[in-house]
């Protein structure tokens, strides 16, 4: 949902500074959208219309394959940027984005402000640094579910979600997503959580997790580290 408030434009334009990716003067054409928890940003054959600055909140990308079994393929987090792959002209219409939770994004419209991006010299080199690092994050992810147990990525995957939140504070999880995220069967998955638990390295409770063993995690993660 598009935000029309002036004021409240302002107050996110001040807070979140995206002007400096930028050297054309861009702030009075952003847009503030907000999208509900389950709402889609994008959905498959409905690729984006905006350039889109995720400023608050989690979203998820799903891949729908060919034979129209669903992967969830990446999360996003605020500082990531999404439809860029459609403001450079690359289809992408077998992808859906949808919101984990209450998500804010800034916003440019394609048909709008096109022309003055693509020739901002600034912008394209910060944006190709972006999609640098969402490639780096789909690669080291790619690598990692290839080639390490599921133990150590659900370990790195803990720690990192509690490194978010704060250290012992509850994660909230959904097993699905997750069994899609890493790349395995839900009830793999349920048997590795099982097995957390019951070795003491995780509290657990209905749709949240908290981890009660940091050394024992820190231990799976320490062997996936790249020399």
């Amino acid at each position: 949902m598009k935000i029309n408030d002036e004021m409240v434009r302002q107050q996110y334009i001040a807070k979140y500074p995206i002007q400096q990716l930028f050297s054309a003067p861009i702030e009075e054409f952003l847009e503030v959208h907000v999208f509900e928890k389950g709402e889609y940003i994008c959905e498959e054959l409905m690729p984006p219309e905006r350039l889109y600055f995720l400023v608050k909140g989690k979203v998820k990308l799903y891949m729908i394959h060919q034979d129209g079994n669903v992967s969830l393929a990446q999360y996003y987090e605020a500082g990531d940027i999404l439809g860029e792959l459609e403001f450079l002209g690359i289809r992408t219409q077998s992808q859906s984005i949808q919101a984990v939770e209450p998500s804010v994004c800034l916003a440019l419209s394609f048909q709008e402000h096109g022309s003055l991006i693509l020739s901002d010299a600034v912008f394209l080199r910060n944006l190709s640094k972006l999609i640098a690092e969402k490639m780096l994050r789909s690669v080291s992810k790619l690598v990692a579910t290839q080639t390490y147990p599921l133990e150590n990525r659900m370990a790195a995957y803990l720690l990192e979600k509690e490194g978010e939140v704060g250290r012992g504070n509850w994660v909230r999880v959904s097993l699905t997503d997750l069994a899609q995220y890493l790349g395995t069967s839900y009830r793999h998955l349920s048997r590795v959580i099982k097995h957390f638990d019951e070795a003491g390295w995780i509290d657990r409770e209905r749709g949240r997790m908290r981890i009660s063993n940091y050394k024992a995690l820190a231990e799976k993660v320490s062997l996936m580290q790249i020399e």
